[in-house]
C-alpha cells in the first residue's frame, strides 16, 4: 500500500457517507404542537378555547349564585351564545370586563376569532 491509499480511502468513504443521504431522509420530523387555550391560531372551538377562558376569568363572578349573575349568568355554551352581543361589547369593545383586570392580547384575539368564526362548539 502506498502512503496515499489510507487518506484516499477516508476521502472516498466520507464522500459516500455525505452524499448517500437525501434531503428527505435527513429531515427531522416536526412535533405536533397541542393547542393552548388563548393562543392565536388555535382551532377556536368553545370547548378548547372559550370554555377554559370563561371558567378562569368569568365564572368567579358570573356563575349561578355569584354576585354578578344578575347581569349575566355563565352557564356553559348556551348562556354565552344567548348573550354573545353583550359579551362582545363588554369584553372586546369597551374592555370593561373582567372587572379588576383584563384579558391578555392572546386571549382577546382568541375570543374575537371564535366570535368571528360563528362561535363553533
Amino acid at each position: 500500500m502506498s502512503k496515499y491509499t489510507s487518506p484516499l480511502i477516508v476521502i472516498v468513504i466520507t464522500f459516500f457517507l455525505l452524499f448517500s443521504c437525501t434531503k428527505k431522509q435527513a429531515e427531522e420530523p416536526k412535533p405536533i404542537t397541542p393547542e393552548v387555550p388563548g393562543t392565536p391560531g388555535a382551532s377556536g372551538t368553545y370547548a378548547t378555547v372559550v370554555d377554559p377562558l370563561f371558567q378562569t376569568r368569568c365564572a368567579g363572578c358570573h356563575a349561578p349564585g355569584k354576585r354578578a349573575a344578575g347581569a349575566w349568568t355563565f352557564n356553559g355554551y348556551s348562556s354565552v351564545n344567548a348573550n354573545a352581543d353583550k359579551i362582545k361589547q363588554v369584553v372586546l369593545v369597551s374592555k370593561t370586563m373582567p372587572v379588576g383586570g383584563t384579558l391578555t392580547a392572546a386571549e382577546l384575539q382568541s375570543l374575537k376569532d371564535w366570535f368571528d368564526k360563528g362561535m363553533p362548539q
